[in-house]
């Protein structure tokens, strides 16, 4: 998996990512900090990353744009990020599925309690 994580996920989730993931990159790693969503769409999809995001633009972006770049869209998760940590961790399998080969599906929704 080759992750890019945005702007509105905390960067300190990539160091708890990474021991499962090839690539972990936050937006600021790369110099797109405040960038449009647009932006960081097209440079995922030109580098072959996935989004993780809490963003719902990006929600759109997949319904008109089509993938890649695949987006996990994280709903309810205004919490410490160990604990979105824990969350995504838990589900680890289901992201590895969702981010491997498969082909048919270019969005997963999570939502926290």
């Amino acid at each position: 998996m080759r992750l890019l994580l945005d702007e509105n996920i905390s960067w300190r989730l990539a160091a708890y990512l990474q021991p499962y993931c090839a690539e972990v990159l936050h937006v600021r790693d790369i110099g797109l900090a405040n960038s449009p969503d647009t932006t960081i769409w097209r440079y995922a999809r030109q580098h072959g990353y996935d989004i993780i995001t809490k963003d719902e633009d990006f929600l759109r972006l997949v319904i008109t744009e089509g993938f890649p770049p695949r987006i996990v869209a994280v709903q309810n998760a205004q919490i410490p990020v160990g604990k979105l940590a824990e969350f995504l961790l838990a589900r680890l399998s289901q992201l590895q599925e969702f981010l491997g080969e498969q082909k048919e599906f270019g969005l997963l929704l999570l939502r926290l309690p």
